[in-house]
């Protein structure tokens, strides 16, 4: 009898919110999401190489990809050399902004008399071009690394404040009731509550505030500047050098995207209980 009993199935397992987890092979959980971003960059060469065979494009204006290639193993001494000196300006300024900015939302959030007196300042700033006051950083700081630094820093400072402040008043008002009737000071709020909350947007700050930091570093290489990409990117243009171009290009957007990269993996160990994690945590495995 007890083995009847025993070949029945469980009723609760259909109601499992988890369903059972399916089998991989090792590493096969890894090497199938970077499928669909390593054929899309594939297409795109293709569809590139296809354009420049076909209408036998100059390569001043669009090269063919297997030039650049050629050309970015030729040169790619002298241009991992001049993107040392964006990067550290980019990590930089960026570093700058995250130092700044921080703890200037942490002002605006305690402090009404702050968030009146600065939100429109910071607003006001993002409506200059940063081309435009370049120039004078380059005379007030002069041609080294310094205006390059503090151009990143403009640029990517903004979003660092804007998401910051976002997320430490996103904080419900009951939770903030409850910790002061449990005896919670300003400071230990703002630590306790405020910063696991806010961590989420910040973290949004930081991946958008590392891509303009690459921007910002490449306009101070064009105003003033002897070295870092922007400075090929401008010279290379001026001799009509499109394989050239194009290279410090692709070396730029890779920077780029390793940096987000990076910000990105920060994130996934700082935040790894928020549910935009495990959310993608969920469908990565899935995929």
């Amino acid at each position: 009898m007890g083995g009847v009993g025993t070949s029945k199935a469980d009723p609760g397992a259909s109601l499992s919110p988890h369903p059972a987890r399916v089998d991989r092979a090792p590493g096969g959980g890894r090497i199938a999401p970077l499928l669909t971003p390593v054929a899309g960059i594939l297409a795109v060469l293709a569809a590139w190489a296809l354009v420049t065979g076909l209408f036998k494009i100059p390569d001043y204006l669009l090269p063919a990809p297997l030039d650049v290639a050629r050309r970015l193993a030729r040169d790619w001494a002298s241009i991992l050399a001049q993107a040392e000196f964006t990067l550290g300006a980019t990590l930089a300024g960026f570093l700058v902004s995250v130092a700044i900015g921080v703890p200037l939302a942490f002002c605006i959030v305690l402090s009404r008399a702050a968030e009146r007196a600065l939100m429109p300042m910071f607003v006001m700033s993002q409506t200059i071009p940063k081309v435009a006051i370049a120039p004078i950083l380059v005379v007030w700081l002069g041609f080294g690394m310094v205006p390059k630094i503090a151009i990143a820093f403009l640029i990517a400072f903004f979003p660092i404040v804007v998401s910051t402040v976002t997320g430490l008043k996103s904080v419900e008002l009951d939770m903030l009731d409850l910790v002061r009737s449990m005896g919670a000071g300003t400071l230990k709020i703002m630590l306790r509550v405020r910063v696991p909350t806010a961590l989420p947007h910040m973290f949004a700050g930081f991946k958008v505030a590392i891509c303009l930091a690459v921007v910002g570093a490449i306009v101070g290489e064009f105003v003033g500047s002897d070295r870092g990409l922007g400075y090929v990117l401008l010279t290379a243009t001026g001799s009509l050098d499109g394989t050239l171009v194009w290279s410090a290009l692709i070396v730029l957007v890779a920077i780029g995207i390793a940096l987000y990269a990076i910000v990105a993996r920060i994130e996934r160990v700082a935040i790894r209980w928020h549910v935009s994690v495990r959310a993608d945590d969920a469908t990565l495995y899935q995929s």
